[in-house]
């Protein structure tokens, strides 16, 4: 709602229970406390007061189920008998480890409270926040290059935050008052800190440690070298009372064995970035957990919710024994992992690598890959201040072919808009970017840039190892139309081989037209994260609804399903690249709805090859088909994994 606000020049507040906010900060609105279904009061004042206002109150009724689709938590030990002395939580990412502890004290440095020059405290605070904010966009960028979008999803909720008026606003006004410009900000950020924590919501009290880690952050650029870097261990179980995100990025992954903290949840930010990175993660503690001696070991098993703070050498043995037939599993499986990928009953599935550059290129091919089944073009046309011509772009994508040795590459068009932007594309200004200008509507509305672009594509040598795919395709006029530039293009390059070219079935209605799309296309990749997100009508950016965004939801199979019946009437095949095919417990499942190609994160091609050769598609067809009649992806989770246990 605050980027409604912030596209007008008119004052906007919204008013509940008494009390108002300014439309344009983070922290004011959520410091209202509003509820999903409450009424409040909008009240614009301004040049443009009447468009605003609009906007503002369409954001408002913008259903997210953000009341409703709170994950529950998970199994927390600490509600079942525990051995006396262990520790129990919330697990937040699953895994066994054994590390030693590494104390994460909350950052306190010394701040003076009074400066007599308020011009100079409140310049070095505009040069905190200037420094802070670029330093968490250039994170962004990193995080997009590298297709970490949990990671570029956090860093942009802190962007809001360390811009928020609010919070500048009230530090200013304590400046002004002669405090200085750290005392200002951290007793700003506090007072926000105070009215979430007593709102009695679980979640927003959940950002009370994101508001800590901007506090930390300016505090930091402020004072200068003021904090120094933990010492780590070989193996370290990092002990916090809430780790902040950017505390757990800016460390070495290979050190960081796991993660035990007094606070937080399964929806928070550090949470959410422990899933994606591996690390075994237990959250909601509580304060026992700070009584843990620095360097100590401790056995941690946040599968089970628990950490045993003293174990014992059989303890100790048999998780290592466990960990290390885990990995013995996994060292099988990557020297397994060039060869193919064929069923019991002798169905060949193609494991791809998802990548962005060159060199995922090279991880690929080292893991096993037997192609490409999506490579993201966009790491070349972010954190810069115009668009690449098609020289660089296909001296890149030329570089990615070369590295893989003969193998197919699937290039997608350039995918902005939404929550992907770039600075020098000028988009317009919408309420609800996810359904506005993104993909391939971007290209249609920028035709020199999407030119440009294909332009390169057809560069590329051979073409007969380049396919092109194009994301947000709605319906089959969109890629006739894409087509025909293909063509015209190809022509004026004087070509007389065209590239295949596929559409990124990522919204319902390509789904529901797979068979129209299909009789276009030459296959057809099925995205399953934007999928999930407009079929159950739940915003992936949206930290509180990560639990519930499942692609196992059974509409989300029925449209997979639908996806390869539409397909096969003429003899296309359907690959999964979203998340989904990176899930092993997934892959019986989408070999039962009829894929032929799963694109999965390069690391993660042996095992899903080895779970591939496990398995019979007959066997999984049947079962498959029981599934789509469950209610709900939570079922068919536990029914998958009693029907196809992981090893």
């Amino acid at each position: 709602m605050q980027n409604a606000a912030r596209q007008y020049r008119s004052s906007v507040r919204v008013e509940f229970n008494g009390q108002a906010a300014n439309a344009r900060s983070v922290v004011a609105l959520m410091g209202l406390g509003v509820a999903e279904d409450d009424d409040v009061a909008v009240l614009a004042q301004g040049e443009d007061a009447a468009a605003a206002a609009a906007a503002v109150i369409a954001a408002l009724q913008t259903r997210t189920e953000s009341g409703h689709g709170a994950p529950a938590p998970l199994a927390s030990a600490s509600a079942r008998s525990l051995p006396a002395g262990w520790i129990g939580g919330i697990c937040a990412a699953p895994g066994l480890a054994i590390g030693q502890v590494v104390r994460l004290d909350a950052f306190e440095p010394q701040v003076a409270e009074f400066a007599v020059n308020a011009d100079s405290e409140r310049d070095q605070l505009n040069r905190a926040l200037t420094e802070v904010s670029a330093g968490i966009a250039a994170a962004i960028d990193d995080a997009l290059r590298r297709g970490q979008t949990s990671q570029s999803d956090i860093f942009s909720a802190h962007l809001a935050l360390v811009d928020d008026p609010e919070l500048r606003g009230a530090a200013e006004r304590d400046i002004a008052a002669g405090h200085s410009a750290g005392y200002a900000f951290r007793q700003a950020v506090r007072a926000q800190c105070r009215v979430l924590s007593s709102l009695g919501s679980p979640l927003l009290a959940e950002r009370v440690a994101d508001l800590k880690d901007i506090e930390r952050q300016v505090l930091k650029a402020l004072l200068g070298d003021a904090q120094s870097e933990p010492e780590l261990y070989p193996a370290s179980i990092l002990v916090a009372e809430d780790l902040a995100p950017s505390e757990l990025t800016r460390l070495p992954r290979e050190r960081v064995a796991g993660i035990l903290s007094a606070a937080g949840g399964a929806t928070g930010h550090v949470a959410i970035l422990a899933r994606a990175l591996g690390i075994p993660a237990l959250v909601a503690c509580g304060p026992q957990v700070l009584r843990l001696d620095a360097g100590s070991e401790v056995l941690l098993d946040a599968s089970q919710g628990s950490c045993d703070p003293a174990p014992a050498a059989a303890s100790l043995a048999a998780a290592r024994q466990a960990m290390a037939e885990r990995e013995r599993r996994r060292a099988d499986m990557r020297a397994d992992a060039d060869g193919a990928a064929v069923t019991l009953d002798g169905v060949r599935v193609e494991v791809a690598a998802n990548i962005a550059n060159e060199e995922d290129a090279r991880e690929a091919v080292r893991h096993g890959a037997d192609s490409v089944g999506l490579l993201r073009t966009e790491f070349l046309f972010i954190d810069r201040r115009d668009a690449p011509d098609r020289y660089e772009q296909a001296n890149a994508y030329q570089a990615v072919l070369d590295e893989l040795q003969g193998r197919v590459a699937i290039i997608r068009t350039l995918d902005v808009g939404g929550d992907k932007e770039v600075p020098y594309l000028t988009l317009p200004p919408e309420p609800n970017p996810a359904l506005g200008l993104r993909g391939i509507r971007t290209g249609f509305a920028h035709p020199e840039m999407l030119d440009e672009q294909l332009r390169a594509l057809l560069m590329l040598r051979p073409l007969s190892l380049l396919r092109i795919l194009v994301p947000m395709i709605a319906d089959v006029g969109e890629l006739r139309r894409l087509r025909r530039r293909i063509d015209s293009l190809a022509e004026e390059m004087g070509l007389s081989e065209r590239p295949q070219l596929g559409v990124m079935v990522e919204v319902p209605s390509a789904a529901l037209l797979a068979d129209q799309l299909a009789a276009e296309a030459d296959f057809l990749s099925i995205g399953t994260n934007d999928l999930t997100q407009y079929t159950l009508a739940m915003d992936r950016c949206n930290a509180s609804l990560a639990a519930s965004l499942d692609a196992m939801h059974p509409a989300l199979l029925r449209l997979i399903e639908r996806t390869v019946a539409g397909a096969s009437l003429h003899g296309k095949w359907v690959g999964v690249c979203g998340a989904l095919a990176s899930d092993p417990l997934a892959t019986p499942v989408l070999i039962g709805l009829g894929v032929a190609e799963l694109s999965v994160s390069p690391g993660l091609v042996p095992e899903i090859k080895a779970r591939v050769r496990a398995l019979d598609q007959q066997a999984c067809l049947k079962r498959v088909e029981q599934l789509l009649r469950l209610d709900s992806a939570a079922e068919v989770r536990a029914q998958a994994a009693e029907w196809w246990p992981e090893a």
